[in-house]
């Protein structure tokens, strides 16, 4: 979670002041709302949607100003109806502007994945179906231009425990850039801005990390590929650890880092390379890798976010399948991975 950046003079309640004196009505987090309190509010103040808008997802920030204080504290209780988190203040000069971030989740609880439609769906105004979607659609962006207020009012709406929020300011983050396919002019285009050891593979793929937003944008605009080109935030990607050689002696290292029983440890052994970790965030590897490293067990990184995933249904219920459009068991796709 980003540090906090909501001053406890806004994030407090609202201050009680003599009822002509002039005073600021702030929003301090979208709460429990919903999206249609922007409309609703939009309309009754006779403001901008977009204003409104920003004013309950970027918050804190000011709605109105210079209020005769009672006709704020008044207004305060009527938008604190819609779920909207608000605040009387005395007037004076609007509060700083929060970073901005965009906002991915992970499913981590599979038996929640209704509740979490149904939460996301109704945080999002969209169909619990859609926004179950769009969180397991890698990699899983479900907000973008946002505050920490916010994402704390989702986190709370959330099924607790069932999905992990990861934020990002997209002002500082890295960013990387997933090309396939490009033909001979977009190589042309991106060879001279591979950092030194990045290369472009046959078929014209290839994969740049750490890139600021500036050159990320760059080189998009200059690609003109959005079918080939997948630029993403870095914090929101995810590795998994596959092991790949191992000394008889490291078993009690294994066993530490990983949580691999040293009593299976001669068996993996046997079948290396393997797995031993997953969803290992971009800022980790580097450390986690190390680790693995010094305990002279060598281990590579494998890009998780976007890898196909393949479910083998051995014997099911004809019923069953015909739910699901299936007429009967489903072989693999060849072009999936296990």
């Amino acid at each position: 979670m980003l540090e906090s950046s909501v001053c406890p003079s806004v994030a407090s309640q609202s201050v009680d002041l003599p009822s002509t004196e002039p005073a600021d009505l702030l929003v301090t987090g979208i709460g429990g709302a919903t999206p249609k309190a922007a409309s609703v509010l939009s309309q009754a103040l006779d403001m901008p949607v977009e204003t409104v808008v920003d004013a309950l997802y970027r918050a804190p920030a000011r709605l109105l100003a210079g209020l005769p204080a009672a006709d704020a504290a008044h207004l305060a209780g009527v938008i604190r109806t819609l779920g909207v988190e608000v605040a009387v203040t005395p007037a004076g000069p609007a509060p700083a502007r929060a970073p901005a971030v965009d906002l991915a989740g992970e499913l981590i609880d599979l038996d929640a994945a209704d509740a979490v439609g149904q939460a996301l769906g109704r945080f999002l105004g969209i169909e619990p179906d859609v926004a179950l979607d769009l969180l397991l659609t890698p990699p899983g962006v479900i907000l973008g231009n946002v505050t920490e207020a916010t994402v704390r009012a989702l986190e709370a709406a959330l099924p607790a425990g069932a999905v992990r929020l990861t934020a990002s300011r997209p002002d500082t983050a890295g960013f990387a850039l997933f090309a396939s396919g490009l033909s001979p002019l977009q190589v042309g285009i991106l060879r001279p801005r591979l950092p030194a050891g990045a290369e472009i593979a046959a078929g014209g793929s290839a994969t740049v990390f750490d890139l600021t937003r500036g050159e990320a944008d760059g080189l998009w605009r200059r690609l003109k590929a959005p079918e080939q080109v997948r630029i993403i935030d870095q914090a929101f990607l995810r590795f998994s650890i596959e092991l790949v050689a191992a000394p008889p002696e490291a078993a009690e290292a294994l066993e530490t880092l990983a949580g691999v029983p040293v009593d299976d440890y001669d068996l993996l052994r046997q079948a290396l390379p393997v797995p031993i970790e997953a969803g290992v965030a971009f800022a980790d590897l580097e450390d986690r890798m190390a680790a693995y490293e010094a305990a002279n067990l060598h281990v590579r990184a494998e890009l998780e976010t976007f890898a196909h995933q393949a479910l083998d249904i051995l014997s099911a219920p004809a019923a069953l399948l015909a739910e699901f459009g299936l007429a009967g068991p489903m072989a693999r796709p060849a072009s999936c991975r296990p």
